[in-house]
């Protein structure tokens, strides 16, 4: 009944917006493989790719589908091989490790554990300093609550809390790690896809560096990944409404831990709203699903909306920096820096701009008494709009030069050496070669194609805020690193099949008389 080495296919037809899936059996284990779906059809135009079943079966051959213990075993060498970068960064570069905003969350957490609630120390660049105060200490309004929490409890360990850190930091780094793998498993149904993503993201450059920082880039991506593989989770399983309930909390943890988030929520209310406007027969699996994803984001956020409406006046489930980074981002400050990025002017000029800035406004808001974030809010909007009527040319450059920021390979060389730059240029080109390859020949998976909706997300929030590229990284790293995984995947298999054809080829002429 089996042949060695032969496949069987089968189609397994279900109703209006349930999958259809490729079986490819080889004794008792078999593949799913997403095809053309009424789902894809709606997003994408899509049509059945019968090809896929190639790709498969290509695949099938490795021994990371076949043997868990071998596929355990690469796992642990692949986790094991990235520690060995990132722990000695940590050990060479211990000034690294608060560099950003580090000190801010570690002082939270001090706070915390001693009973002084979501408060600071001191006053930051952007705070006036009220000149009657008794003490440094205040509420803070800056920084959203999930990384401060999780090192108020490292607190508790009997143990040095930079250790405790960063030990903590090595291990989100393996959680990364299995968080991309378990991603890209998911979407292509391969762990030999899983595991080529976790180990293009291992060793991607960015996710090497911000490991060594006690920053909120990791614990946010960790969610993300967890919310997109419910996301995935639900849709193969016919909107089931757990998954979406899943997903919400997932994505509301991210948004708690790095605010920008939340532009994911829109698009994927946006996602929905669309496929249940479209699809009358799907409409109440589609509705009860969006309740389910919709109630566990909310009571995610139901405890910090409390505090926000408590200690702010106002039920906001973000903190509150958003109008002085939009303030900063419409203002001289991001004009010097993309006039002059990469030049040896860089430093003089951008620093002399952050100090008139921030010099005149904080002397504007201590003249004006105003020294809470919250009460603060209003000018720094009125200031960046301000700026932006009066500026229009100068924020057409910003604009411009930001987004293009969204896509840069190297770091500004006027920090790094040459050869830094020129060695993450090489990189990133033969990286972007193999995403767009991964684009293309996933086109016709919705789940792979919803992963783009992270960083295009970043992409629209540098129009109107600041954009770094530690932005970028959670946003970008893992899901480009599965589309490259993917991509690399369908190449070999495009070679391997050419080779095979001019193989067969060659043998069918030499047994020509």
């Amino acid at each position: 009944m089996w042949a060695a080495g032969a496949a069987n296919f089968s189609f397994a037809i279900v109703m209006y917006h349930k999958m259809l899936f490729f079986q490819i059996q080889k004794g008792k284990n078999f593949v799913k493989i997403q095809c053309g779906t009424k789902l894809d059809r709606l997003f994408f135009n899509s049509r059945k790719e019968p090809d896929m079943t190639r790709l498969y079966a290509f695949l099938k051959k490795s021994p990371l589908e076949n043997n868990r213990k071998i596929l355990i075993a690469a796992l642990c060498l692949l986790v094991i091989a990235g520690m060995v970068p990132r722990i000695y960064g940590l050990i060479r570069l211990p000034h690294e490790f608060f560099h950003n905003d580090g000190n801010e969350y570690r002082d939270i957490s001090e706070q915390l554990y001693k009973g002084n609630g979501f408060s600071v120390t001191s006053y930051r660049w952007y705070e006036a300093v009220p000149p009657d105060r008794t003490s440094d200490l205040h509420t803070d309004f800056s920084r959203p609550p999930l990384l401060p929490l999780l090192g108020a409890g490292l607190y508790f360990l009997p143990f040095d809390w930079t250790v405790s850190a960063k030990v903590t930091t090595v291990l989100l780094s393996v959680i990364c790690i299995l968080m991309t793998f378990l991603l890209g498993k998911e979407i292509f149904s391969s762990s030999t896809v899983g595991f080529l993503a976790a180990a293009i993201y291992t060793f991607y450059p960015y996710s090497i560096y911000h490991s060594l920082c006690w920053s909120s880039e990791n614990l946010f991506l960790v969610f993300l990944c967890a919310s997109y593989l419910f996301l995935c989770r639900c849709i193969r399983r016919s909107f089931a409404w757990k998954y979406a309930a899943l997903c919400g909390a997932m994505l509301a943890l991210a948004v708690l831990t790095r605010p920008q988030g939340i532009m994911l929520f829109l698009l994927f209310g946006l996602c929905g709203g669309i496929y249940f406007l479209r699809r009358k027969e799907a409409r109440i699996s589609v509705f009860r699903s969006a309740a389910a994803f919709g109630l566990a984001g909310l009571l995610v956020f139901l405890p910090w909306m409390i505090r926000n409406q408590r200690a702010a006046g106002i039920p906001s489930p973000l903190s509150f920096y958003g109008p002085y980074s939009f303030s900063q981002a419409s203002s001289d400050v991001s004009y010097m820096t993309y006039r002059y990025v990469d030049t040896p002017e860089y430093k003089e000029r951008t620093d002399l701009a952050w100090n008139t800035f921030h010099d005149e406004k904080v002397k504007l808001l201590g003249e004006k008494k105003i020294y809470s974030l919250v009460d603060a809010n209003p000018y720094w909007k009125k200031w960046a709009w301000e700026y932006i009527r009066e500026n229009p040319g100068k924020m057409a450059f910003i604009v411009w030069n930001r987004v293009r920021h969204c896509f840069r390979a190297a770091p500004n060389a006027a920090a790094v050496s040459n050869t830094i730059v020129i060695c993450f240029r090489i990189y990133f080109v033969c990286f972007l070669a193999l995403f767009l390859c991964g684009i293309w020949f996933a086109r016709k998976n919705i789940c792979a194609m919803l992963l783009l909706l992270s960083p295009a997300s970043a992409v629209v929030l540098a129009v109107p805020f600041l954009m770094i590229l530690r932005y970028r990284y959670p946003f970008f790293a893992p899901f480009a690193s599965i589309f490259a995984a993917y991509g690399l995947c369908r190449l070999v298999q495009c070679f391997a099949e050419r080779k095979r054809r001019a193989l067969q080829t060659s043998l069918e002429n030499s047994q020509t008389p």
